[in-house]
């Protein structure tokens, strides 16, 4: 799993859910890292924000369903509630998305959920 986010509580707190459950986890907080990591690692989702310091999150989801088109990628984000930047992410390839502020169960399911119908 890849977690993207420039919150690092968040991605500790992320990556230690997801670790304490067996999970292999790769996070950065900048769009420009990402590339260069699907390059190298075996990364089977993307938890990806929205907003992130060095770019537009949608326009990384652009360029990662071209490049790396059978990773899936859950829009992961406190910013965006609106549906039309939801629906657009959706409509660029997202596989789904989650609020931050959702419950970590949730999270982990909906993780799960998305593997599974991969």
């Amino acid at each position: 799993m890849l977690i993207v986010d420039d919150e690092m509580e968040v991605l500790k707190i992320v990556r230690e859910v997801f670790e304490l459950r067996g999970w292999e986890v790769v996070t950065t907080p900048t769009a420009g890292s990402v590339e260069p990591i699907l390059e190298k690692e075996r990364i089977d989702i993307v938890l990806l924000d929205i907003r992130l310091p060095d770019g537009s999150g949608l326009d990384l989801l652009k360029r990662i369903k071209v490049r790396f088109a059978s990773v899936p990628v859950i829009i992961f984000t406190a910013f965006g509630y609106k549906d039309d930047i939801v629906n657009e992410a959706i409509s660029l390839g997202a596989s789904g998305y989650v609020s931050k502020g959702v419950s970590l169960t949730e999270l982990i399911e909906t993780v799960s959920n998305t593997l599974v119908g991969k």
